[in-house]
């Protein structure tokens, strides 16, 4: 009879847990927000060893703004993360119906700007954008080894 008890009391316990992981994974945002997500592959198709930056856009008009003419680079730093070394992969969380400046930049890599837009959503998405970046070098291409270009 004890016997019996104790396994019904593991089994009980056991099943609390996998309910309790299986609510605490499914986990949601109280205000919808943009995931955005992909790689950093480097031209040779290697994974970049980067920071992936967020910025303004510097004229919060250009949120309102359909044109892509937004020549304002970003001044505050809204968010900010690293590629995974191994993959190239990062995530980054941001509001919906903004425009944003991504930074991408590392040790061996030139740095690039790009203007993002996120879409209007009522709910939770995700955006997938990858990125391809050069070696930042002068002679041979693919190199991270190779000399920095000089600058003038």
């Amino acid at each position: 009879m004890n016997n019996v008890l104790n396994r019904i009391s593991i089994s009980l316990f056991v099943a609390g847990l996998v309910l309790a992981s299986v609510s605490i994974s499914n986990a949601q945002f109280s205000k919808p927000v943009v995931v955005m997500k992909g790689a950093v592959m480097t031209l040779d198709g290697k994974p970049a060893v980067v920071r992936v930056s967020i910025h303004e856009t510097g004229d919060a008009s250009a949120d309102d703004d359909t044109s892509s003419d937004v020549i304002t680079c970003g001044i505050q730093e809204i968010t900010a993360g690293r590629a995974n070394s191994e993959s190239g992969r990062y995530l980054l969380v941001l509001k919906p119906a903004k425009k944003y400046w991504v930074h991408i930049e590392g040790t061996f890599i030139q740095s690039i700007d790009s203007l993002i837009a996120t879409p209007k959503t009522d709910k939770s998405l995700q955006l997938e954008r990858n990125f391809t970046v050069a070696w930042r070098n002068s002679g041979q291409a693919g190199s991270p080894d190779a000399a920095p270009a000089k600058k003038d």
